[in-house]
């Protein structure tokens, strides 16, 4: 038996060098994971604007029962915090001012945040044309990229996500400050808001970006704020009690819409079949006149199409340059022509292609582009456009309009991922309820696209979600200035939508951008975003500044009938009153009890109208730009257009 001891102890040895070696190895890991005393909410970082005036509130999470010091400045606070580890303080107001050091720290550890001002802080939020970013592109671009050099105003961009419950904090994000690297990323709106209020105070301006394409009003309202509304009252106790996780269900959505994206990049069936070729391999393709749309040849909303045109170049102009004109293309295009890419672009206005020496051919060529269809936008030109191509010498002139031959099949079919992000609640649970009680002087709001088919709803809700906003942030009746929607060909319920957005007028604190005149009438998403944000800009300096300068266009305010006429009269004109644009009709349409609108003749007497018809001869009523995509004639002298109004209530 004592044989065996050495071999006993040999064991014993190589165990304890084993356990000896992992508890080393488990405590070089723990130091290496440095422990978290203290955290801020993610709102708070480097570059950060403070809201002047008030009391600056900052938030996060320590060790239960810790002392967590908070100083900006020469203002310091401190608190113990909770039993949860969760703590919020505040500090005194300040003035406008910077930069700051803001330091959170505890006893065993220090977080610095660099760059801080004391400014202008305003929300923005709503759906797609609140996210369009300066890059996608706004109209000049590149001038606007040149121009930003405003490191004085800066954008924290909210992360997208959705949830059934409220959060306590966002999944990241940063405050960007403004630079021509940096403001592609801003949402335009809110960067000309920002742009032009900065100008006239020249203090910090902080945005705070907080908007999800496609998405409803409801989404963004609280769950608590839906049950006052008689129409969601039933819908949220079963909405709520279900137990999907909306979370995990929209990750799988993006994971689908993350594939969508993979086969947009790499799908090629059709240019291993030859569509992009010169060949005849088109003959049993249909055709469609230009402008080619989607709905016109009923594509599915989220599809690649590929579209063909043959055109005969004289041989003699064959060894010269080209440009190639498609017009208005939506939302993205791989164009070829005979076989050579001349060009992709991306959620351009316009489409313009330069063609090389050599890619043009004597006799038949031909033009091919593979056309990217999303949310049922896509399309090639509209009704305005006149596509040509055209020699740079201006010597050839073929036009694209005519028969373009289509075909939808050839490429897979683009999955599409049904997220959660409009669900009653969603976002305001993830990307609202984490931002309070961040200091802010008003909310900016463009929305209301998602909702327009059930307009008298609109009416209750956007004051039901602007309310419950102002109660959570408990700073009073903050501004809130709002975009009207702009025109949109066949988006035949938007008028009333316009009136439904404007009900919420009615409240203390409100403001309205009208945008009808500087929409496209062939895309949702105007590009022209520039005066959308400035308008927003002048009703902020109105409202939340005092400012006394002219801050919207005419407002419709009376209306008396003077025989066969009837006298128009509006405030807000101490600026005077202008007519133009009035070749195209007056924009305005009378009636009488027969309830059917005729276009009316217009007189501009001092700061009123007079508008009749031959064809009303007892007018009852009227209306002004009042279609989907009306003729806009009234303006102030500052080119700030009147909203859209009625004096009748008769159904569509």
């Amino acid at each position: 038996m004592d044989a065996f001891i050495p071999n006993r102890s040999i064991y014993w040895f190589k165990t304890l060098v084993l356990i000896l070696l992992l508890i080393t190895v488990k405590t070089i890991g723990f130091a290496q994971q440095k422990p978290v005393f203290v955290a801020t909410a993610k709102i708070f970082a480097d570059n950060m604007v403070f809201q002047q005036g008030i009391p600056v509130k900052i938030w996060g999470t320590a060790t239960p029962g810790e002392i967590v010091s908070v100083k900006l400045g020469t203002k310091t606070a401190a608190i113990r915090t909770a039993p949860s580890g969760k703590w919020l303080l505040s500090l005194p107001a300040f003035n406008y001012g910077g930069p700051y050091v803001l330091r959170v720290s505890t006893l065993r550890e220090v977080i610095n945040y660099q760059n801080v001002m004391i400014g202008e802080v305003w929300l923005a939020s709503g759906q797609s044309n609140m996210n369009f970013a300066i890059g996608r592109p706004v109209d000049d671009m590149e001038k606007v990229l040149a121009g930003a050099a405003y490191p004085m105003i800066r954008e924290f961009n909210v992360p997208a996500q959705v949830s059934k419950m409220p959060l306590d904090d966002l999944k990241g994000g940063q405050w960007l400050v403004c630079n021509s690297h940096n403001v592609p990323e801003f949402s335009a709106v809110a960067y000309f808001f920002a742009r032009k209020l900065y100008l006239k105070k020249k203090v910090a301006i902080g945005i705070i970006h907080a908007s999800y394409g496609g998405t409803p009003i409801e989404a963004w309202t609280s769950k608590e704020a839906l049950l006052a509304n008689p129409d969601f009252k039933s819908k949220i106790p079963e909405l709520f009690n279900d137990t999907t996780n909306w979370a995990q269900m929209q990750a799988k959505a993006d994971s689908v819409n993350l594939e969508k994206d993979n086969i947009i990049s790499t799908a090629a069936n059709g240019q291993g079949l030859g569509a992009h070729q010169l060949n005849d391999m088109d003959s049993s393709w249909k055709g469609h006149d230009y402008p080619v749309r989607v709905a016109d040849i009923q594509a599915p909303p989220y599809s690649l199409i590929w579209l063909r045109k043959t055109v005969v170049v004289p041989a003699g102009e064959v060894n010269k340059d080209y440009e190639l004109d498609l017009g208005k293309v939506l939302e993205s295009d791989i164009t070829y022509i005979n076989g050579i890419e001349v060009g992709r672009s991306k959620q351009l206005n316009h489409t313009f292609y330069t063609i090389p020496h050599g890619v043009i051919r004597s006799g038949e060529n031909v033009i091919a582009i593979r056309l990217v269809s999303q949310w049922g936008n896509g399309q090639l030109g509209s009704p305005v456009d006149k596509p040509v191509l055209k020699s740079l010498d201006r010597k050839v002139m073929i036009s694209l309009g005519g028969t373009w031959l289509y075909n939808y099949l050839l490429e897979p079919e683009l999955p599409l991922g049904k997220g959660y992000q409009g669900k009653p609640s969603a976002l305001f649970n993830a990307m609202i309820h984490p931002l309070i009680p961040y200091g802010i002087k008003g909310i900016l709001w463009y929305q209301g696209e998602a909702n327009a088919g059930d307009y008298e709803q609109y009416k209750n809700l956007q004051v039901l979600m602007f309310t419950d906003w102002r109660t959570r942030w408990a700073e009073g009746d903050i501004p809130f200035v709002f975009v009207q929607l702009p025109g949109l060909q066949g988006a035949k319920s938007w008028p009333l939508m316009r009136e439904a957005q404007a009900f919420s007028l009615t409240y203390p604190g409100t403001g309205m951008a009208v945008s009808i005149d500087v929409g496209d009438p062939y895309d949702v998403h105007p590009h022209n975003k520039k005066p959308v944000g400035e308008r927003l800009a002048l009703l902020a300096g109105h409202i939340a500044y005092g400012y006394n300068e002219v801050y919207e266009g005419p407002v419709f305010n009376q209306s008396a009938i003077e025989g066969n006429a009837i006298r128009i009269g509006f405030k807000n004109t101490e600026n005077g009153i202008v007519l133009k644009n009035t070749a195209a009709g007056s924009g305005f349409f009378i009636a009488g009890d027969d309830h059917v609108f005729h276009l009316a003749k217009v007189q501009l007497q001092g700061t009123s109208l007079l508008i009749s018809s031959p064809l009303v001869a007892k007018p009852l009523a009227f209306r002004y730009a009042w279609d989907p995509d009306p003729n806009v004639t009234l303006f102030n002298k500052i080119g700030l257009p009147a909203a859209p109004f009625r004096t009748d209530n008769w159904k569509p």
